[in-house]
Formats: structure tokens, C-alpha cells, sequence
């Protein structure tokens, strides 16, 4: 939150700056006189007739007259004393004070419009988490309360049952996965995802139902990632090592070789094996 309010300041001195500097720091000249102004015309003047004079429009005779006229008031203005140009009175709303003013208001604008239109909490990631967490809950109460209005709908049982799982309330993904019926027998993933939510509700033991919905799982699909991995677990766990590694190495066959799962499985067959008294 602090690097983005810094930036955001920066950035905001950066345009003030650009904005308000022509502003702030433009000045009249006061040392202007009027014979400087007047040299200034006269010289104007000059170059006018020359520049007539060679399109032929004046005469050489109407030419020089011309010339010796301005150049004789010339020299009266030069002789004057210089006085200097009266200044205009200052408006009171000077382009100085429309420069400090806009230095004020525009941070000030900005704060305000960025507290109307943008997203405050985003600069904290403490209370966008808690509000993206918020929002997800309400998601899931909502859903569950169109299935209990309507609850024949096993696919939305099904995602609600992950919902619950993936927000941890292990219950309530249990009551949602019981809801679900016939599809659970058609889904390996759904026989997987329930057999290992009840083998946590039960202190992570596998026997029983969780066993039941595994095998049905292989059955579906033999080489099913998960199922092979909770199959071989409670066959270790049982001490039947043989069979473990039986599931384990079929599981292997399916990783991404050199992957830190597939090393992992990789150890836990090896221990298994020697623990077995299983030859490699």
C-alpha cells in the first residue's frame, strides 16, 4: 500500500508540475519603454516601404520622402526621455493564483474521485483477500439455496460438494456429496474426491466406504491418478506392501517422469518394497 501511494504522489507532483509551472513563473517584462516600442515600429515601417519601393509601388522620389520622415521621428523619440510603458492593472484573478489553484485542487479531486469511482480496499491486501473470500462465500450460499429449492441437480450437488471441500467445511461437502446420486457412479473423480472427504472425516482411515468408492473409481478407470494413489495408501497402511507397489507403480507410469511427484512415489515404492521384502 505504501509503494502505490508514493507512486500515486509522484506521478501527481509530476502533472501539477507540468500544469502549473507556465503558469506560476510567467512574468511581463516591465522593462519596456515606449522608445523601444516605437524603434520596434518604425522598424516595421521601414522594411514595409522598402518592400514597396522594390514591387515598384512608390516612386524613388515618394520612397525617400517616406523614409526621411519615419527616420526623423526616430530620432525625436530618441531624444525623449524613456518612459516606460504604463502597465496593465492586474485582474485579480492572475494566471499565478489560477496556477497555485489548480496545485491544490487537483490532488485533491483525484483523492476524491478515486474514493467515488475506484477501489480502496484493493490497496490493502489483507481486506481484498477478506473481500474476494466474502464474495466466494456468498457464491456458495447462493447456489445452495437454489438447490434446496430445486434439488434435483446432481451436477450442482457435485460442484457445490467441492465448493465446501475446497473452503474446508468438510460436513456440509459430505450432507452436498450424499445429494448427488446416481452420477457419483459414472464420475471417478467425484468416487475419488468423496472417498477421501469421508477417510478425513473419519481420522484418515480408508476402510470401509472409502475403500468401497475407490474400487469402484479403478474400476471405472484403472489407471485414475487419485484413486491409485488413496488404493496404494491403504494397502500400506494394511501391510500389504505387494499391493501397494502394485498401485504405486501404475500410478508411476502416468507422472511426468523426473517430477517431484514422481520422485516422491518413487521413494514411498522403494520403502514399501523393502518393507515387503519385495525384490526390485
Amino acid at each position: 500500500m505504501i509503494v502505490f501511494v508514493s507512486i500515486a504522489a509522484l506521478v501527481t507532483l509530476v502533472v501539477i508540475g507540468l500544469l502549473v509551472r507556465p503558469l506560476i513563473w510567467s512574468r511581463l517584462d516591465a522593462g519596456v519603454s515606449h522608445q523601444r516600442l516605437n524603434a520596434s515600429i518604425y522598424r516595421d515601417q521601414l522594411d514595409a516601404l522598402e518592400r514597396e519601393h522594390g514591387r515598384k509601388e512608390l516612386s524613388a522620389a515618394e520612397y525617400e520622402a517616406a523614409r526621411d520622415e519615419l527616420q526623423l521621428r526616430l530620432l525625436d523619440d530618441e531624444a525623449a526621455p524613456g518612459q516606460p510603458v504604463e502597465a496593465l492593472r492586474p485582474f485579480f484573478w492572475t494566471a499565478a493564483r489560477t496556477g497555485w489553484a489548480i496545485a491544490l485542487a487537483l490532488p485533491l479531486a483525484s483523492a476524491a474521485m478515486y474514493g467515488w469511482l475506484g477501489a480502496p480496499l484493493a490497496i490493502d491486501p489483507a481486506r481484498a483477500e477478506k473481500t474476494e473470500e466474502d464474495q466466494i462465500v456468498k457464491m456458495v450460499d447462493r447456489l445452495a439455496a437454489r438447490l434446496k429449492a430445486n434439488p434435483d441437480n446432481p451436477k450442482g450437488w457435485a460442484m457445490l460438494a467441492r465448493s465446501y471441500m475446497a473452503m474446508g467445511r468438510l460436513p456440509e461437502a459430505e450432507e452436498a456429496y450424499s445429494k448427488v446420486g446416481k452420477l457419483m457412479e459414472t464420475d471417478p473423480d467425484m468416487l475419488a474426491n468423496y472417498a477421501d472427504l469421508l477417510a478425513v472425516r473419519a481420522g484418515d482411515k480408508l476402510e470401509g466406504k472409502p475403500q468401497e468408492l475407490i474400487d469402484k473409481a479403478l474400476a471405472l478407470n484403472p489407471l485414475h491418478p487419485i484413486s491409485l494413489m488413496l488404493a496404494g495408501t491403504a494397502a500400506y497402511r494394511r501391510g500389504d506392501f505387494a499391493g501397494a507397489v502394485n498401485h504405486w507403480e501404475k500410478l508411476l507410469s502416468v507422472l511426468e517422469p523426473g517430477s517431484p511427484d514422481a520422485e516422491w512415489l518413487s521413494t514411498s515404492i522403494t520403502d514399501a518394497r523393502a518393507k515387503g521384502g519385495l525384490a526390485a
